[in-house]
């Protein structure tokens, strides 16, 4: 497991081996006494997983907030491609 802290949020990489193949990244954030999760998804690779997990500790770092893992649709790319 891998963790990485960024203007209040925590990144988690979790790999589970009873889960199979799975690795999960969960953003959350410490509210007092209590961990709020943010966002939870679900990879079948470990480089995507790190990818993904890059790039939200980029956008987490840039001073940009959590709303659009929130808001987002499912998938694992933060960002839509321009057209």
């Amino acid at each position: 497991m891998s963790e990485h802290s960024v203007n209040g949020y925590t990144i988690s990489v979790t790999h589970v081996e009873s889960l199979g193949s799975t690795w999960i990244v969960r953003v959350s954030r410490k509210l007092f006494l209590f961990r709020r999760t943010i966002s939870s998804d679900w990879f079948l690779d470990k480089k995507q997983a790190l990818l993904f997990a890059e790039q939200t500790a980029a956008r987490l770092g840039s001073g940009k907030d959590a709303a659009l893992l929130r808001s987002r649709k499912p998938g694992w790319v933060l960002d839509a491609p321009e057209h």
